[in-house]
């Protein structure tokens, strides 16, 4: 006997209505997989076959436990439940149908580097140049379309003519290798489900019951599969939010939860609006926030928690003071309040941004990991403008030569930097000596020998530079990043437009953050700069202390939850992001999305949460005036702690300023005091 008690009414209804298409609108911490799971408990309990259910969800974590939860719940018994992801559900049908797919009957995987060998051949021998075109791109956009069903229209041009040449002959050369990749475990049993009857017939009567999970996050081919497969019996049960729907760019369709009574005729709709998680004062700011946002299932979150500590916004005077004001607060937070670590985020809307908080979170030595991304210092560009630095720093650094001599290409190739290198090491020299007399390498062609010259004097010149004026560092390195002319290499492989000024972003930052070290240290040396961003590194990679400081994007928030929640840039430009909405007219195609995104983005904190914004930034050498999200403002005033003038109770900026204080130097003193 399953007990139902402890559900609250609306997760019974769910739980107890098994039979046709159902969508249960989960809102944040709402208690969906306990919905799920006591649904399936309830199922087995009724008499259904643990065979006939299947429960999807996107990762093998979730999968893995919802399949313990129903264990407990009923024993033994749930092994037979398919709880998997969508993709390990299309590997069991291309496991049983193989030869309908074209395959042998041990077909493999194809992993990633082998699916781009494959398509750089394939590249190769279509005439097309890699140095244009950049194979990841290429087979980025073909999977693209595979996750549409869609074929790319050759009449597009550019990249995504490319890959419609490519497309039919890269699936060919799958087939011929006996392999897959990962996008063919959806695209290919949908397409046959669809254009083969009696499969779709037998397959439409293996599963009885069919509950997903996230469904919000479903793209179009997914749908497709649900479809085919529920096609007998139609008891398809969806759980998600189309609140938290924040997915769009890698493919997600809000559409497939916004319209699911379209697609699933007589469906049922169950909202789950109580709130396990967060206070009222936050639920009622989100729900303020997302009503704004026409086109969405009406439901309002609500908690038993009380209405908890009011929201606090805090507008620095810039970016740098932004930073050191949300450490030092943190820190005072924490001590206050008693908190681990591990019970505090900073949530931002781009990677770039976590350089600040970094720094500032280190000068007070509070741990901290990046969550769902890469550390700033580790990212490609950044670690290949950095090389650059260390080359011109230091001479002796074999390995940043190595790894910049080439990029951008100019022509000295892989057998010549071994070359290079077997000279250096016959004569015991360091790399960069080799470099300054080429001529001594044995095999080494005239205009092979000049474009390393040309290379060993770029590195001389700003060697020059950073040793006559330090006290520009920032301008410096904004020169070394247009002479190497990064923009116009990422530019040439980088077809979204996104993931280029991304790209360029973070290059920027590394010049802001040169300008702030050596404001801090005015007799600083290049190498000095560089000493500490290794310090700093290398403590960051040693720290395996779990009790930490979460810092990551709103993207990779999505599922986390943490007792105090600071969500940094809260402007425009960040929020929305300025890809996506006009600035002046406040009109963009994904603003609903960005607004989603801030959603979720509140909806993280238990207890407290901080919004802040900096009035300017310094952005690609000059300083820009900002000015806080429009999202702030559909947010209830009277939620605010004082009120949402740019100031929190216990440090108004304003009067610390007639003082000759910054809000952190005051934060200071009062850690220092308790």
């Amino acid at each position: 006997m399953v007990d139902l008690t402890h559900l609250n009414p609306q997760q019974r209804e769910a739980v107890e209505t098994t039979e046709g298409a159902i969508l249960v609108l989960a809102g944040a911490g709402s208690g969906k997989t306990r919905v799920i799971t006591f649904r399936i408990a309830q199922l087995i309990r009724q008499g259904a076959s643990p065979k006939e259910i299947v429960a999807l969800s996107f990762t093998n974590k979730a999968a893995t436990e919802m399949k313990e939860r129903v264990l407990d719940l009923v024993g033994s018994r749930a092994r037979g439940v398919v709880l998997s992801t969508f993709h390990s559900l299309g590997l069991r049908f291309l496991r049983e149908e193989y030869r309908k797919a074209g395959l042998s009957k041990g077909f493999t995987i194809l992993d990633e580097d082998d699916q781009l060998n494959a398509i750089t051949e394939l590249m190769g021998d279509a005439g097309f140049d890699t140095s244009i075109y950049d194979p990841k791109i290429v087979h980025s956009v073909i999977g693209h379309f595979k996750s549409r069903l869609e074929r790319p229209d050759p009449r597009r041009g550019g990249i995504e003519g490319v890959a419609a040449h490519l497309s039919p002959l890269y699936g060919r050369r799958l087939r011929a290798m006996n392999t897959v990749d990962f996008d063919d475990l959806i695209a290919l049993p949908v397409w046959l489900l669809e254009s083969d009857e009696e499969l779709a017939y037998r397959w439409s009567g293996k599963f009885r019951y069919i509950m997903v999970d996230e469904y919000q996050d479903t793209n179009l081919s997914q749908l497709r599969l649900l479809k085919a497969l529920g096609k007998r019996h139609g008891n398809i049960c969806v759980v998600g939010d189309d609140d938290q729907s924040i997915y769009g760019w890698r493919g997600a369709e809000a559409g497939n939860i916004l319209r699911f009574d379209q697609h699933f005729a007589g469906a049922r709709t169950i909202a789950l609006t109580q709130n396990y998680r967060s206070t009222n004062c936050i639920l009622r700011s989100a729900n303020a926030l997302i009503q704004n946002n026409a086109e969405r299932h009406e439901k309002s979150l609500w908690s038993e928690l009380g209405d908890g500590d009011a929201l606090r916004y805090f507008e620095a005077p810039d970016g740098d003071e932004e930073a050191r004001w949300v450490s030092a607060d943190l820190l005072s937070s924490s001590r206050e309040k008693e908190l681990p670590w591990k019970s505090y985020a900073v949530l931002y809307r781009t990677n770039a941004q976590s350089r600040l908080i970094e720094d500032g979170l280190r000068a007070l030595d509070i741990p901290y990991r990046i969550v769902g991304g890469t550390r700033f210092y580790d990212r490609k560009e950044v670690k290949d403008l950095m090389a650059y630095l260390r080359c011109i720093a230091n001479p002796w650094d074999d390995s940043a030569f190595r790894r910049i001599i080439n990029f951008p290409a100019r022509g000295i190739g892989d057998v010549t930097i071994q070359k290079l290198a077997d000279t250096a090491n016959e004569e015991s020299s360091p790399f960069f000596r080799i470099l300054k007399d080429p001529q001594r390498v044995v095999g080494l062609k005239g205009q092979v020998i000049e474009k390393i010259r040309q290379f060993n004097d770029l590195i001389e010149h700003f060697r020059q530079r950073f040793s006559a004026d330090g006290a520009q560092f920032g301008q410096i390195c904004r020169a070394l990043i247009e002479k190497i002319d990064f923009r116009n290499v990422f530019s040439r492989t980088e077809s979204d437009i996104r993931k280029l000024m991304r790209r360029l972003n973070n290059l920027d930052e590394v010049a802001v953050a040169m300008t702030s070290f050596r404001e801090r240290h005015p007799e600083a040396s290049l190498e000095e700069f560089l000493t500490s961003v290794s310090l700093d590194r290398d403590t960051d990679e040693e720290e395996e202390e779990e009790n930490v400081v979460s810092l990551m994007t709103l993207h990779s928030s999505k599922g986390l939850e943490f007792d105090s929640v600071y969500i940094i840039g809260f402007e425009e430009g960040f929020m929305p992001h300025m890809r996506n909405a006009d600035a002046e007219s406040g009109s963009g195609v994904d603003i609903t999305e960005e607004r989603r995104l801030v959603y979720v983005g509140l909806t993280r904190a238990r207890r407290h949460l901080t919004l802040t914004s900096a009035r300017k930034r310094l952005k690609f050498g000059r300083t820009q005036l900002r000015k806080p999200t429009r999202f702030l403002h559909e947010i209830p005033e009277d939620l605010f702690q004082g009120d949402r003038s740019g100031r929190v109770p216990e440090l108004d900026s304003e009067k610390l300023q007639e003082k000759g204080m910054s809000a952190f130097d005051e934060m200071l003193s009062l850690v220092s005091r308790e």
